[in-house]
């Protein structure tokens, strides 16, 4: 499972901004977007909000011009983000997250959407969870992936984002002390499948590396002409 840390994404500033819009906004039942009463306990910030397309242009900017991001997970499409807020007691069982946005959402089960067939869905290749708030202001909270011989369970510093196939199982751990704020993403790549998306992802990074220490050498044309070609093979636009 090729799971990507990608640090410092929003800015301190950035991050200024976002918390101060975030906790002053209002909330409501995470099970919105999808759960149950047994799974799913959390609140979701009200995309009705003021402060939402606030939060969503200084959020979907930094995310969009992050370098590391864009040529890690190669986004075709990216859904706007899920602003959570995990409480004390607050938590997500272990779950695999629906395999194309806005296809089953609750909202177009309701017939409450009347949106041309097929507009805006996106293919959930990939999850991303921005980590909104410091790690020392809550307790539990840890995103975890149990399903491995040694458990995963991760808590990054605020601003920072860690990305991972959606199809793996995950969840929240309960939250025992503090709030945990986060801004979770769905992406559709340009690599579906994730021995593709490993295979460019290391053929980009052998290029940089080889382009950083002999930047005129053969060798490093051949590392960039094979991470493009790879690209190309790969790539479904």
């Amino acid at each position: 499972m090729l799971i990507t840390k990608i640090e410092n994404v929003l800015a301190p500033l950035q991050l200024a901004k976002v918390r101060a819009a975030v906790t002053s906004s209002s909330f409501i039942d995470g099970r919105v977007s999808g759960g149950s009463l047994e799974s799913k306990h959390n609140l979701e910030m009200t995309p009705s909000e003021d402060h939402y397309i606030e939060v969503l242009n200084i959020i979907e900017t930094a995310v969009r011009e992050n370098a590391e991001f864009n040529m890690t997970a190669f986004p075709r499409y990216l859904t706007r983000p899920i602003i959570s807020r995990y409480d004390v007691g607050m938590f997500y069982k272990d779950h695999v997250d629906m395999p194309v946005m806005g296809f089953m959402s609750q909202s177009r089960a309701a017939g409450k959407s009347f949106s041309a067939l097929g507009h805006n869905y996106v293919r959930s290749d990939l999850s991303m969870t921005l980590f909104l708030n410091d790690p020392s202001t809550y307790d539990g909270g840890e995103l975890s992936f149990e399903g491995s011989l040694e458990p995963l369970r991760i808590k990054l510093n605020a601003g920072s984002a860690i990305v991972y196939p959606t199809g793996s199982w995950h969840r929240v751990r309960p939250v025992t002390r503090g709030s945990r704020l986060a801004a979770i993403f769905w992406i559709q790549s340009m690599f579906p499948a994730e021995a593709h998306r490993q295979a460019v992802c290391d053929a980009r990074r052998l290029y940089e590396a080889l382009k950083e220490k002999e930047p005129d050498s053969t060798n490093a044309a051949l590392a960039e002409a094979s991470f493009f070609n790879l690209c190309r093979l790969f790539a479904s636009v």
